[in-house]
């Protein structure tokens, strides 16, 4: 039997996508407010992975570039 993805594992899936994703997209798809997308981010960082943000005309786009191997 397959486990339940966490949220962290649905967060970093969203970020790896090549389109990346907004805080708005992270908020609609857990029903997080937008600090608590940005702390979510945070955390992914603080976790190893390699973040970028981009500024396009719907606000800042976040995408994990490499993944870190610090556990």
């Amino acid at each position: 039997m397959r486990a339940k993805a966490t949220r962290g594992d649905q967060l970093r899936r969203l970020l790896t996508r090549k389109s990346g994703a907004s805080i708005a997209q992270i908020g609609k798809a857990f029903g997080w407010q937008p600090h608590t997308a940005r702390a979510a981010i945070s955390a992914q960082r603080k976790a190893g992975s390699v973040i970028t943000r981009s500024d396009s005309a719907k606000g800042s786009v976040y995408r994990i570039v490499e993944e870190g191997s610090s556990q």
